[in-house]
């Protein structure tokens, strides 16, 4: 079971929920979160740092490559991309702040679920399809691909 971990970014102002793929990697394996105010001055290092959408997350790679590795993962596939991309450290859903903005977008929606459920179902069907068409182009990395 994966549990989620909320984060705090770096300048305070933001926070992100995270989920570990089978709970391989703690959460200090994220040594940096920063959110597109306070990654600006940040220099990316592609070695040890993961970008989306102007977040950059930060990871201890040392730490991860002895977790994933004993987990039977080869090293040379274990990178920051891998890991995000993989889910072993990654949003719990589509963006930092995924598990609010689903509540806050279908509460509406969820009304109808009472009064026409034949409504209730079109409507929550276009709401999700048009979503990630939304969250693809405001370029979201985890459904790029989707």
């Amino acid at each position: 079971m994966c549990q989620n971990h909320i984060i705090p970014c770096e300048c305070g102002r933001e926070k992100a929920n995270f989920m570990n793929l089978y709970d391989l990697l703690p959460p200090p394996i994220l040594t940096h979160l920063y959110c597109p105010s306070c990654s600006k001055g940040v220099t990316f290092d592609p070695k040890t740092m993961v970008r989306d959408n102007g977040w950059i997350l930060a990871f201890d790679m040392q730490a991860a490559r002895v977790f994933l590795m004993s987990e039977g993962i080869p090293e040379e596939v274990i990178t920051p991309d891998f890991i995000f991309d993989k889910g072993y450290f990654s949003w719990n859903g589509f963006t930092p702040t995924d598990i609010e903005d689903k509540l806050k977008e279908r509460k509406e929606i969820m009304k109808l679920a009472k009064v026409d459920r034949r409504k209730f179902i079109e409507e929550l069907k276009a709401w999700g399809i048009g979503r990630v068409e939304r969250l693809k182009s405001e370029g979201w990395r985890k459904v790029a691909n989707l």
